[in-house]
């Protein structure tokens, strides 16, 4: 967005809030005077209805006071399922209608890591991850730059002692013409 499409949307907003105000004042003002004259009939908008509020539910807790409980609904305890003893009869059917061996390949199949609760820092090695992967990439490139620039000094060193040593061979040479 533009500067001006802001400026306008201000301006717009700022409208709106204006005319709530005034209509805020006005329903006011009209309760005043209706609150004044008593004899007239208050208009539909300014009257006051029973508004009737939810009642609350109650599902797994009951309150001990008697008061709360009025008008409320508190529903029953769900029956609990003996998960134990279904268990049991699966075992025992599948006994009964096949050999040992049968039952074991069950268990084998099943994958006791994914039965196996996280471990409590799991989530936060995911979100470092990728932090990880990107100072990695940085600390990769920083070590490759300061080995060039490694590389550049002795370069220099080296061809700073080749440029010495030929210059020295060169006066020594001249020495010998002469």
């Amino acid at each position: 967005m533009t500067l001006s499409e802001l400026e306008e949307e201000a301006r717009k907003r700022k409208e709106r809030l204006m005319q709530w105000k005034l209509t805020k004042q006005n329903q006011l003002a009209k309760r005043k005077e209706y609150d004044d004259d008593d004899d007239e009939e208050k208009p539909k908008d300014l009257q006051e209805e029973n508004i009737e509020f939810p009642k609350p539910i109650f599902r797994n807790y009951k309150p001990s006071d008697p008061a709360q409980l009025s008008g409320a609904i508190v529903l029953p305890k769900p029956k609990l399922i003996d998960v134990k003893s279904l268990i049991d009869d699966q075992i025992k059917t599948s006994k009964s209608s096949s050999n040992e061996n049968n039952v074991n390949d069950v268990t084998e199949d099943v994958d006791l890591l994914s039965l196996a609760p996280r471990k409590p820092d799991w989530d936060l090695k995911r979100d470092v991850e990728k932090k990880l992967k990107r100072l990695e990439k940085r600390t990769t490139r920083a070590i490759a730059e300061l080995t060039r620039e490694r590389l550049l000094k002795d370069q220099k060193q080296s061809l700073a002692e080749v440029v010495a040593t030929t210059s020295k061979l060169n006066e020594a040479a001249q020495d010998d013409d002469d």
